[in-house]
């Protein structure tokens, strides 16, 4: 069963739906989405299906589009209806949709499984100055922090993307965590139109799941 999940965007014309991965989904898939999934393993045939069950759901509910198929471009990114942007995430167990007009501009969200980062990954996808900040708090949570900060940059790299067109590595944002759960981004490289010091806001929710949201608003 789907819900609603609040308190991501700023914006309340942005929708996020949430939902368990369940096998029951794979049954609503349309032809074309299926088909996508040939030769797919089990497990990564109940995500899919799941987040474009909460796809679906929510452009008819929202945005009044029914019988749109979802499918990827040759990169992989979701293809949306005209006038709507949106973004997904899932983990092994639970998936979320992001859906807003496109007039408010691009949105990513990342939602993660995992309790931590491990210490070992942190050198490949942290900066120095963010594992400094992890340095300072206690050690019971920098694991949990560090997740936070990866799955923001996750998250940045699905907003900025429709805007680019480039791939974003890990060391080429800097986050910063705020109080109540907001989050800034800032570019410590030029990323297609995206110039070094560009900043993006964003939020993150300890949620059933680690949850993070950033966008970017029209320009």
């Amino acid at each position: 069963m789907s819900r609603q999940l609040f308190g991501l965007f700023d914006n309340p014309c942005v929708y996020v739906l949430t939902s368990a991965v369940s096998a029951a989904a794979i049954a609503s898939l349309s032809k074309k989405e299926a088909d996508v999934l040939t030769n797919v393993a089990e497990k990564r045939r109940r995500e899919f299906a799941t987040a474009r069950a909460l796809a679906r759901e929510g452009l008819g509910r929202f945005f009044d589009v029914h019988g749109f198929d979802l499918l990827n471009a040759g990169d992989r990114s979701p293809i949306w209806p005209h006038g709507v942007q949106g973004s997904i995430s899932h983990s092994d167990t639970r998936a979320w949709v992001a859906l807003a007009d496109a007039t408010f501009g691009t949105i990513g969200i990342d939602g993660e499984g995992r309790d931590e980062l491990k210490r070992d990954l942190w050198r490949l996808t942290l900066l120095d100055e963010e594992m400094g900040y992890l340095e300072t708090l206690d050690a019971s949570i920098r694991g949990r922090r560090a997740l936070t900060l990866f799955s923001a940059k996750e998250a940045l790299y699905k907003a900025q993307y429709p805007c680019s067109g480039s791939f974003m590595s890990y060391t080429s944002v800097r986050v910063d965590l705020g109080e109540a759960g907001l989050l800034s981004c800032t570019f410590q490289e030029a990323v297609g139109p995206f110039s070094k010091g560009f900043t993006v806001h964003g939020r993150w929710l300890e949620e059933i799941e680690l949850v993070t949201a950033v966008w970017i608003p029209a320009r």
